[in-house]
């Protein structure tokens, strides 16, 4: 199976939401406010999008466009949420 590089992308920000969720669970980053669990979810987002763009050669950035910084940026999010609450009510609500 031969994946595009946006096809890439997606998915690797579809895993990096499910890893950040359970990160953000494992080091309660949820308290006292959730507002720093979603703060170092986004900055995790944007340290990957900054490295990518280090990595990613000018013609593919340009070729891409605005695709590199958003294509699965609703998943990341989405998959970031789920997975924290799933790891919550597993770990924390028994």
């Amino acid at each position: 199976m031969d994946l595009k590089l946006e096809d890439k992308l997606y998915w690797s920000r579809f895993l990096g939401g499910i890893i950040m969720g359970f990160l953000t669970e494992l080091f309660k980053l949820y308290k006292p406010t959730i507002l720093l669990g979603i703060l170092v979810a986004a900055l995790a987002y944007i340290i990957s999008a900054i490295i990518l763009r280090a990595i990613v050669p000018l013609n593919v950035r340009e070729k891409l466009g605005r695709k590199l910084y958003i294509s699965g940026a609703g998943t990341y999010a989405i998959m970031w949420l789920i997975t924290l609450i799933l790891c919550f009510n597993l770990f924390e609500a028994t």
